[in-house]
């Protein structure tokens, strides 16, 4: 096989990461991903806007911590 292109492994290692996180941060994540406001990811997962942001901003971090344990940074 050919050796993958950075972007290629980076997007490999964020899938690792995101493989460990539970359905409602995997929710938050791929919504943010799609660029939906917190607004309307608080909507789509039946939250608050703030309640959304909250959470989106524990789940990157959450998102960084699994990175940083499987020996890479995000």
């Amino acid at each position: 096989s050919e050796p993958q292109t950075e972007q290629e492994l980076q997007l490999s290692h964020f899938y690792q990461a995101v493989h460990e996180l539970n359905p409602i941060e995997k929710s938050l994540i791929f919504l943010f991903l799609e660029g939906l406001s917190h607004k309307q990811i608080g909507e789509n997962i039946g939250i608050s806007e703030v309640n959304a942001r909250v959470r989106l901003n524990r789940t990157k971090d959450k998102l960084q911590q699994i990175s940083k344990k499987n020996g890479y940074e995000l």
